[in-house]
């Protein structure tokens, strides 16, 4: 099944103007002159990770400014995660649970403030974006542990957070983990109060997808074979169906997926073939190719990334209005 038919199912077909494609374009040109992120080198991952520790312990946390409605928590689950909790103005309609970025190695929760804000204030979702392991130890296994254990905490204190449905939802490495817990909530017979899944330039091919094979040192924002090494060393710590990544999993009986990538991101293939799977295994997922798109484009200042983001807060304020209407 094309993309184009999964796109036309879900009743979701963006048409993109002129002056969307000029401002990527403008934006693609100035990318093409700076170096590539390499994800597989460690020391690039302690080293932005502590200037962001140190920006992050010079400014002030905006979610603790007077009027701000948000609180934080630290679930022990096995060993201390962190969760920032956004709320939104009025009572809350369900959870959005989300997973930051970072080629599983660098980000936190704060990072995603301008993700995770917004949903909370358009869609009126409380939001618990998720501090996880960083695998600059290459311990993926300890990553996707945290990841679980915390989600399945939060499902069982649904009723303590005064809310019946939640969203998963993650940003390219994130998204991955997104996946890994809902499938792990499916395992633990807790999945039932799942009303959707979000992903945004989703990971989802651990063996490396064929357009990050055939990817080089070119692809903006994140060197190609540079991503497919740091695949390599994290998968060391995984075994069987988890080493290959969720694509390889039974995708049958999950809620409705919503899937957005870049063309011109490495690893277009991941999006595009798990939205296939889901849709041929749970015939519920929409999947939206925008051109002109790198890695990350949603968190670039152009209208193709507002379109973007616009589009997954209207899909998750439709999905969970939609739960709601058959609880």
């Amino acid at each position: 099944m094309s993309v184009a038919s999964i796109r036309k199912k879900a009743g979701s077909d963006p048409s993109f103007t002129t002056q969307e494609l000029r401002g990527a374009r403008r934006l693609n040109a100035l990318l093409g002159l700076l170096p590539r992120y390499h994800t597989d080198r460690r020391w690039n991952a302690k080293t932005i990770q502590a200037m962001v520790r140190a920006v992050q312990s010079l400014v002030p946390d905006p979610l603790a400014r007077p009027g701000q409605t948000a609180g934080r928590a630290t679930l022990t689950v096995g060993s201390p995660v962190g969760v920032r909790m956004i709320l939104p103005r009025a009572n809350a309609r369900g959870l959005y649970i989300h997973f930051h970025g970072g080629a599983w190695v660098m980000g936190n929760a704060r990072l995603d403030d301008g993700i995770t804000r917004p949903i909370a204030r358009d869609c009126g979702m409380l939001v618990a974006a998720v501090n996880f392991h960083n695998a600059v130890d290459d311990r993926l296994d300890v990553t996707l542990d945290d990841c679980r254990t915390t989600v399945k905490w939060l499902v069982e204190h649904l009723a303590e957070l005064q809310v019946e449905r939640i969203i998963l939802g993650g940003e390219s490495s994130g998204a991955h983990l997104a996946a890994e817990a809902l499938l792990h909530l499916r395992e633990c017979g807790k999945a039932q109060a799942v009303a959707g899944f979000v992903s945004m330039c989703g990971g989802f091919d651990l063996t490396g997808s064929e357009s990050l094979r055939r990817s080089n040192g070119k692809s903006l924002v994140i060197d190609g074979p540079s991503a497919l090494r740091n695949l390599q060393r994290l998968t060391r710590s995984l075994n069987g169906r988890e080493a290959k990544g969720p694509l390889f999993a039974d995708l049958s009986g999950l809620p409705p997926a919503l899937l957005i990538a870049g063309a011109l991101d490495p690893i277009i293939d991941d999006s595009l073939s798990m939205a296939r799977q889901w849709q041929q295994q749970s015939s519920n997922a929409d999947c939206v190719i925008f051109p002109e798109a790198p890695h990350g484009f949603n968190r670039f200042p152009t209208k193709l990334a507002a379109r973007a983001n616009r589009i997954v807060r209207e899909w998750i304020s439709r999905t969970i209005a939609t739960a709601e209407g058959s609880s």
